[in-house]
């Protein structure tokens, strides 16, 4: 039985005790991910920042985490046992440089939050993957979307990497293509499960 480790959702970054830098992943294209996975048979390790129950798979073992910190030391721990990891979370680029214990007042007319990058988890990992472990991705991007997502393939030492828009946060579809070095193929709209079921057909029909 294969293993896939899914890392999924999005992470929320506080820069106090209630406010966080973060973003409006749902979960969803992670849970689709997950349940394909168990579907055909294999054992689903799954990490997930914070989302809604109904967002999290019926099945596998669930490690919840928040930070992007925390995503990824509960990923090192999993990564070495994985045959497949699959990058689905959608992990906040910034963190705050200094959380403050209190909450900050509602004080005159602009606040100042100094931030540095967050970890970037899959670069991190992938740095020492096995030649028989495979890496997927996903590239949110806005423009520009074929070059960064191929940037992120090589940069991330990823085996292949799906595009999708910022129009996919928290929905239940959206528009995909798969890049790999082989080539683009061009998806088009998809419901999450759909595109899931696509990502591991690619997967199970490498050479």
């Amino acid at each position: 039985m294969k293993k896939v480790l899914i890392l999924s959702g999005p992470t929320h970054e506080y820069f106090d005790p209630v406010r966080f830098i973060g973003n409006a992943s749902s979960g969803k294209m992670g849970k689709a991910l997950a349940e394909e996975a168990i579907r055909r048979g294999m054992d689903v390790e799954f990490i997930s920042g914070p989302v809604p129950e109904s967002n999290l798979p019926k099945h596998g073992h669930i490690t919840r985490v928040t930070s992007a910190g925390e995503m990824l030391a509960a990923a090192k721990e999993k990564f070495a046992a994985a045959d497949l990891i699959i990058f689905a979370a959608a992990v906040a680029d910034f963190q705050p440089l200094e959380k403050s214990a209190e909450k900050f007042p509602k004080v005159g007319n602009h606040i100042t939050i100094e931030l540095k990058p967050t970890p970037d988890i899959a670069a991190t990992l992938c740095a020492n993957k096995r030649k028989d472990q495979i890496a997927i991705g996903f590239a949110l991007q806005t423009h520009n979307g074929e070059t960064r997502a191929r940037e992120k393939l090589i940069s991330k030492n990823l085996n292949g990497v799906i595009l999708n828009t910022p129009a996919t946060l928290g929905a239940d579809s959206g528009l995909f293509t798969w890049i790999d070095s082989q080539g683009l193929e061009s998806w088009g709209s998809l419901d999450k499960a759909k595109c899931a079921e696509r990502v591991f057909s690619k997967i199970e029909s490498r050479p």
